[in-house]
């Protein structure tokens, strides 16, 4: 999916700000740990420091001391961006925080003078309509499915 400065439909991004690699690391720990991996301190560092190379910068929405959503900026290319990552813990899905966090991101890579893109597999409607609400069109499919021999 693709997002132009044309067909960009910005939403309030009340509340999503850019996560701090340092300061910020336990709250995202913390996050990434719910979903059942637990790091060790070294693991943590490991795959916190190889996102940053890879060129990932993260924000979210943090409410009560936790992040309740949160998206990436992956730094891909030169010429695009994509708005990747996107979680939004289950007691706050349906509330606009994964589209402030994608309209947050694609409008940092829109700023920066690069493609906004953004990947989901087929059968993930929820973040097809988050992308699509904030002005992502499909541009094509990939079949991942093996080619039919016959």
């Amino acid at each position: 999916m693709v997002c132009s400065r044309e067909t960009f439909r910005p939403c309030p991004a009340a509340g999503v700000r850019w996560l701090d690699w340092e300061s910020d690391s336990d709250l995202a720990r913390a996050l990434w740990s719910s979903g059942g991996s637990a790091y060790s301190d070294e693991g943590w560092e490991a795959l916190w420091r190889e996102a940053r190379a890879e060129g990932y910068r993260y924000c979210a929405v943090i409410e009560e001391d936790r992040i309740v959503s949160r998206a990436a900026v992956w730094r891909y290319s030169d010429e695009a961006w994509e708005a990747a990552a996107v979680y939004t813990a289950p007691p706050f899905r349906q509330k606009g925080h994964a589209r402030s966090v994608v309209s947050f991101v694609t409008a940092h890579s829109l700023d920066a003078g690069r493609v906004a893109t953004c990947h989901t597999s087929v059968d993930n409607p929820a973040m097809i309509r988050t992308a699509e609400s904030v002005g992502f069109c499909r541009v094509g499919t990939i079949n991942l499915e093996p080619a039919d021999p016959a």
